[in-house]
């Protein structure tokens, strides 16, 4: 018997017990149903995660002064990275790009009518090209602001709402630690960060200001640098690690007394996060397809009971023991492989309706499509093959005797 004959058989069979078919094929359909939206989803989330770390700059690598361990000390200020430091990454360090020492600490700014605590940071002029910012209106302080440290500031958008409302604060007068800044400019939205922080909620200063009128400090606590191209990341990274131990004069056996993140790392381990969930995501999922595959063996078997007739006159005509397993195996694959194509269909949909109501975005892939009709025809083979392999077992003699 050829394929297409057996096909046509097996398609006969679903249709002399149509609505038997369909709720077979309903726990095949939630399943793919459930895979597909839960790894459109996932991926949805990888690219917007993706995209938030992009925000981070241009092939940014960040350098802390701390160590891993006293990093995670909430309320701990340090400032161990020195203008040496700088200075050497840039004499010796050909990947990084621009450098943008800084000096970072939270603190309260004040207008005539309202004041604000926020983020208050001192950076150069390049880091607004690092970070690949926009200016929503006005300007950045320049490297004559730096040099002469100049009491100007440019501000975050939330910090701009907070103390000036709907105004262009512009030529404004803040405060800050009693010190009067002008307002030059407003930084462009920036949105929330990967863990959840309002970048807008800052205010930027000279960091020569910040270092000599608002901090009393010599040194920096992060240097905020930018790789000259993308895939150079990994080794600008090592090259500023041997050069800030070597300038720390730390001895091999030392841990380093910084810590230096990038944009790569950073990718990496939201990658790692995101594969481990969709993982237990798709398990999770695929129980759906177990519960079908369970229904579809049930109904199989009650299948083989009521057509044993058939099957004793198929095998007194000549039907081999292999010719019968193949047969049911086959309306088992095509009812698991309908019960897929349908399930693809309100997949997609589904995950297209969850993205539009919770505005997020959605990749549907072909791979999420591939796994899950793959998926649905293993449960149908797997699940069919007992069923299949009872009714090819059966003597021709007592399955004509029985009925």
């Amino acid at each position: 018997m050829t394929f297409i004959l057996r096909l046509r058989f097996a398609l006969r069979s679903l249709r002399h017990h149509k609505m038997r078919s369909l709720l077979t094929t309903l726990g095949i359909i939630i399943g793919v149903v459930s895979i597909i939206a839960v790894m459109s989803i996932g991926e949805g989330a990888k690219y917007k995660v993706r995209k938030e770390i992009e925000k981070m700059g241009a092939n940014f690598i960040v350098a802390l002064a701390a160590s891993p361990k006293t990093l995670t000390q909430r309320g701990n200020m340090y400032f161990t990275l020195k203008p040496t430091d700088v200075q050497a990454i840039q004499d010796e360090c050909k990947e990084i790009r621009l450098i943008s020492p800084a000096v970072q600490y939270q603190g309260k700014v004040i207008t005539e009518g309202a004041n604000w605590q926020t983020s208050i940071g001192g950076v150069n002029e390049d880091y607004l090209e690092i970070r690949q910012l926009k200016m929503d209106r006005g300007e950045f302080f320049s490297a004559q602001d730096i040099r002469s440290a100049s009491k100007t500031a440019t501000l975050g958008l939330t910090v701009a709402k907070e103390l000036f409302g709907d105004k262009d604060p512009v030529g404004h007068i803040i405060r800050i630690k009693k010190i009067p800044f002008r307002v030059i400019g407003v930084v462009a939205e920036q949105g929330r960060s990967p863990d959840g922080r309002d970048m807008d909620d800052c205010v930027f200063v000279p960091i020569t200001t910040a270092q000599r009128k608002l901090l009393g400090k010599t040194n920096y606590n992060a240097l905020i640098m930018s790789a000259a191209h993308k895939d150079q990341m990994p080794i600008a990274s090592r090259q500023v690690r041997s050069i800030l131990r070597q300038k720390h004069r730390l001895l091999e056996t030392d841990e380093d007394d910084f810590t230096i993140f990038s944009q790569d790392d950073a990718f990496q381990a939201s990658e790692a996060a995101s594969s481990i969930l969709n993982l237990l995501l798709i398990i999770i999922a695929s129980i759906s397809l177990i519960v079908g595959g369970i229904g579809i063996m049930n109904i199989m078997l009650v299948t083989v009971s009521e057509r044993t007739k058939e099957i004793g006159i198929r095998m007194a005509l000549g039907a081999t023991t292999y010719s019968i397993l193949t047969q049911f195996i086959m309306e088992a694959v095509t009812i698991c492989l309908i019960g897929g194509l349908v399930g693809v269909f309100f997949g997609v949909t589904t995950a297209e309706a969850v993205g539009y109501l919770l505005d997020w975005p959605i990749v549907i892939s072909q791979k999420s499509l591939i796994i899950s009709l793959v998926s649905a025809s293993l449960t149908g083979l797997f699940f069919g093959y007992y069923p299949a392999r009872k009714a090819s077992l059966l003597n021709p003699v007592d399955a004509l005797i029985e009925n």
